[in-house]
């Protein structure tokens, strides 16, 4: 005879660990992104995209090597981001919103990775080897992995962190999904950077404290599974 029970019990004990590996990772990848520019480039800083376009212009290509690194940790992290969303989404609790809850992990979660991804690709394009100065269209191009990786993900990343602490509520700490529901307005509220730089600040920290919330989240999940 099958004992059902320890299989579930495996099962979920596997999963739990699946999704705290991919939301550790996430953030591991993306501080070390920021990390390694300093290693690799002493001396050198990320430029605001918002600064004078020589500071720009002497970062990305001047410190080339830095800067491919960095791109793909955060392609990297964008990855892990994808499968925490996919894992977290199937996470399902048996109640009759569980489905749209499930889509506004998945939604939300994906839509932040593939943002994320795009913004890591396009830095990596602008210092690519033998890349040349484009000129007068050089802010252009800084602008795109800001865009991408500030107020496109954080809209996104918002929706995520949403469904995520609908999908916590009465598994996790009640001052956790709370958490969880001011955090996804913080991050909401950074979609106004494309309207005033004051908003700026609500990207830092949507972002960091979205990491430190997804582990402790993915740490204290035991849900109901349908698997």
């Amino acid at each position: 005879m099958i004992n059902t029970d320890g299989v579930l019990a495996s099962t979920s004990g596997t999963t739990r660990r699946i999704t705290i590996a991919f939301a550790v990772l996430y953030a591991a990848f993306f501080v070390a992104s920021l990390v390694v520019v300093p290693i690799l480039a002493p001396g050198a800083r990320i430029p605001n995209p918002f600064s004078a376009d020589d500071t720009s212009r002497i970062f990305f290509l001047h410190n080339s090597r830095a800067i491919q690194i960095s791109s793909f940790l955060q392609l990297a992290s964008a990855c892990c981001l994808a499968g925490l969303s996919a894992v977290l989404a199937g996470l399902r609790r048996i109640r009759g919103v569980s489905n749209i809850v499930s889509s506004m992990i998945q939604t939300g979660g994906i839509g932040a990775a593939v943002l994320l991804a795009l913004a890591a690709l396009f830095s990596w394009a602008i210092a690519s080897p033998g890349a040349i100065d484009p000129g007068p269209s050089f802010h252009i191009f800084q602008f795109l992995p800001f865009l991408f990786g500030g107020p496109g993900w954080a809209g996104f990343f918002a929706l995520f962190l949403a469904g995520v602490a609908m999908g916590a509520k009465g598994i996790v700490p009640g001052w956790l999904w709370g958490v969880g529901y001011f955090l996804s307005i913080v991050s909401a509220l950074a979609i106004f950077v494309l309207i005033t730089i004051y908003a700026a600040p609500f990207l830092p920290i949507a972002r960091f404290l979205g990491f430190l919330w997804l582990i402790l989240v993915a740490t204290l999940w035991r849900p109901q599974s349908q698997y």
